[in-house]
């Protein structure tokens, strides 16, 4: 069996990952996440991220009764479609959605993956896309690809999290005064709001770079929400503005849009 410590160590040390932490433990778990990862790493963060998302207290070690359930060959609530050699069909994903519904075995909910999400059929993708849109309570949604070509309609619900270190090129600090947030509304007032999502990625990534995770997190789960409810840009702006430049924390921003 080849080591697989060299991997565990470069997921487990990147900023995305850290970041992703930080959204868990203060309870923003999304409920469709779309990971771009290397094949070969592809098995060791699906688990990895399902012991934080099943385990009850969010640690994936406190040795409850999810923690201890772990087994060889997985855990009785992560449900997994396709592999890392190729795709599921629309088969699996109905079987897998049909599953998701069903009460977790030992964990607060279920989790279901997708593998090689970037080479799904259109078919099985849009299978999927309800339960993507609102999966049952305390289910989530883990979407595994290699290269960062997956149909928009998968990535349009969820909130993207990339392991390619070449994708972190152009990260850039958000505005540091108050001259500087005012130029920026006005130059993206006229903006929607996924058309300014690209820039606040570029300044969570920035953010992760200076160990600012959580701070990050709450840039990223803005956006998320803001996508899936379809918000104004201003309110999106307005937001923004609070949580880098006041510091307010997200949850008292979104409420229950979250």
């Amino acid at each position: 069996m080849p080591d697989l410590s060299p991997v565990l160590n470069e997921i487990s040390s990147s900023r995305e990952w850290n970041e992703l932490r930080e959204t868990l433990s203060s309870g923003g778990a999304p409920g469709a996440l779309l990971a771009i990862v290397a094949s070969e790493q592809a098995r060791r963060f699906r688990d990895m991220y399902a012991r934080l998302v099943l385990c009850d207290s969010g640690s994936g070690s406190d040795g409850c009764a999810s923690c201890r359930s772990w087994m060889d060959d997985g855990h009785p609530d992560m449900l997994v479609a396709g592999s890392g050699d190729g795709p599921p069909g629309i088969a699996d994903c109905v079987e897998m959605q049909t599953a998701m519904s069903l009460k977790p075995f030992c964990a607060r909910g279920r989790l279901g993956v997708v593998h090689s999400v970037d080479a799904i059929s259109l078919p099985a993708a849009n299978s999927l896309l309800k339960i993507a849109e609102e999966p049952p309570e305390g289910g989530h949604l883990l979407f595994l690809a290699e290269e960062d070509n997956v149909i928009s309609t998968i990535r349009s619900r969820s909130w993207t999290v990339s392991f390619k270190p070449e994708e972190t090129a152009g990260d850039s600090p958000p505005p540091g005064t108050s001259a500087g947030w005012a130029a920026w509304i006005e130059r993206t007032r006229k903006l929607s709001a996924d058309e300014i999502a690209p820039e606040a990625d570029r300044w969570a990534r920035w953010l992760c770079g200076k160990g600012e995770f959580r701070l990050a997190a709450s840039v990223r789960n803005l956006m998320y929400v803001s996508k899936k409810r379809r918000l104004p840009v201003s309110m999106v702006q307005d937001a923004l503005v609070a949580i880098l430049r006041e510091g307010v924390p997200v949850g008292q921003i979104l409420g229950d849009l979250r």
